[in-house]
């Protein structure tokens, strides 16, 4: 079976995706598509606003209140350090308001602030009624995102069973080699293609490396800042299309 390259045939359009799952469905060969949720399928600054404005007001630190997290932050640093807390001069404030986020960002109770990325819901149900397989594959782990995780995409209307949600067993895994190890014990033989979306340059890399049959978008909305893309995969900061 001719295997997928790594770049979509002949359209960077999203829609050219749902035009070929359809495609392959009609010739009964399947299509998988498999999500990142943070930073991918939903907008987390949302999320990280929400855990600033509540330590502000526990801290009763009237100044943090007037700091916008933008879309483009990763975690909580960049926001502090915009405002001009630099950590040599704050560090007590640093670590203590990394605390609080950490302890609340990693937890079912607050993934519920999370927002879709502008056509992210119509655009996996519209691939989901091509009859591609759906599957979210993530790097929150069960314990402590398992329930709000799945609460917040069937809230959203993404389709969501137990079976297409696809946590870490532990907190303490890798990311990077948790999807890479999913990919690699994957039977890839049983689809024809395998479409990947993704918003971290590590795990794309590794996936790349070791599974380069997969074919990825990258979502270029915010990352930690490790490494950089340099394959030529379609790049996209959402799913909205004209």
């Amino acid at each position: 079976m001719e295997r997928a390259q790594i770049m979509i045939d002949n359209s960077s359009d999203l829609n050219e995706i749902l035009k070929y799952s359809l495609k392959m469905s009609a010739q009964k060969m399947r299509t998988l598509a498999v999500f990142d949720l943070d930073s991918t399928l939903f907008n987390v600054s949302t999320r990280t606003q929400k855990i600033l404005e509540q330590f502000a007001h526990e801290y009763e630190l009237d100044d943090l209140k007037t700091i916008e997290i933008l879309h483009s932050d990763w975690g909580i640093k960049e926001a502090l350090l915009r405002k001009g807390y630099k950590d040599e001069e704050h560090k007590e404030l640093h670590t203590n308001l990394r605390d609080f986020w950490f302890q609340r960002f990693f937890s079912n109770e607050y993934l519920h602030y999370d927002v879709p990325y502008a056509g992210a819901i119509e655009f996996v149900l519209e691939l989901a009624a091509t009859g591609a397989e759906i599957k979210y594959l993530t790097g929150r782990d069960v314990e402590r995102m398992g329930r709000g995780s799945k609460e917040i995409l069937l809230k959203w209307g993404f389709p969501c069973t137990d079976e297409q949600l696809i946590l870490k067993p532990h907190r303490s895994q890798d990311d990077e080699l948790f999807k890479r190890d999913w990919f690699i014990q994957l039977d890839r033989e049983h689809y024809h293609k395998i479409y990947f979306f993704e918003n971290e340059p590590v795990n794309i890399n590794a996936v790349l490396e070791h599974c380069p049959d997969v074919e990825i978008i990258f979502l270029d909305t915010t990352h930690a800042r490790k490494q950089t893309v340099t394959a030529k995969i379609q790049r996209i900061p959402h799913f909205k299309r004209s």
